[in-house]
């Protein structure tokens, strides 16, 4: 049962113009928000995968060096390259075959 005191609000628009930008803004940032999501998700797939022969003295990082994309995290690519890899530890031998990311 209702108390005969229950009050229900009403929400009262006051200015239409207002209101209307409120909506219009919002629904900018949700489809900037959707849109960068979906760039996020499509980058890992712009990947194609070099193959690249481990030599004498080589390490990740100096692999990493030599075929790092331009304003790419050399920490982040590592870890990219031993994921392509299925590598848990960063040991590599000489005469190994690595797939290296490229973008």
């Amino acid at each position: 049962m209702k108390d005969k005191n229950t009050v229900k609000k009403r929400i009262v628009i006051r200015s239409k113009s207002r209101f209307s930008i409120f909506l219009a803004v919002l629904a900018i940032l949700c489809i900037s928000l959707i849109a960068s999501l979906l760039n996020e998700g499509n980058a890992a797939n712009n990947r194609s995968l070099i193959l690249v022969d481990v030599v004498k003295g080589d390490t990740l990082w100096s692999i990493a060096k030599r075929t790092l994309p331009n304003h790419t995290d050399i920490r982040q690519y590592i870890i990219e390259i031993k994921e392509a890899n299925n590598m848990e530890q960063g040991n590599i031998y000489e005469g190994q075959k690595l797939y290296v990311p490229v973008y």
